[in-house]
């Protein structure tokens, strides 16, 4: 079976070369998008996303809608920081396959990154 290609979307550089090190680290091919522009032109290489909601310009959730507009079919695994107890519910809503608070615990981060990519 082939490494999966996790595209990372997220505007904070460090915390995506942290998270690029933990995917490559866990068999995983990260590949770091810093925007919506750059995420919507890499979607096209990737088995799976990991996306940010706070992000200048487009939103995540917003992003999340165009990507399953442009017929992405592979998860997309929404993270946040922000407060709330409906945001998992309007990730959903907006095309996401799971939905994980910051800040998380690596290995469940993981676990739920393997699981969506399983059932996929």
């Amino acid at each position: 079976m082939p490494t999966p290609r996790v595209l990372l979307v997220d505007d904070d550089a460090a915390i995506c070369e942290f998270l690029a090190t933990l995917l490559d680290l866990e068999g995983l091919a990260p590949r770091v998008a810093p925007g919506a522009q750059e995420a919507l032109g890499a979607l096209a290489d990737a088995d799976a996303v990991l996306l940010d909601v706070a992000m200048p310009g487009m939103d995540g959730l917003e992003l999340c809608r165009r990507m399953r507009a442009a017929g992405f079919g592979g998860p997309i695994l929404v993270v946040s920081a922000r407060p709330g107890p409906d945001l998992p519910r309007k990730a959903v809503e907006a095309g996401a396959s799971g939905f994980v608070r910051k800040p998380f615990d690596n290995a469940e981060l993981i676990a739920c990154l393997r699981g969506l990519l399983a059932a996929a």
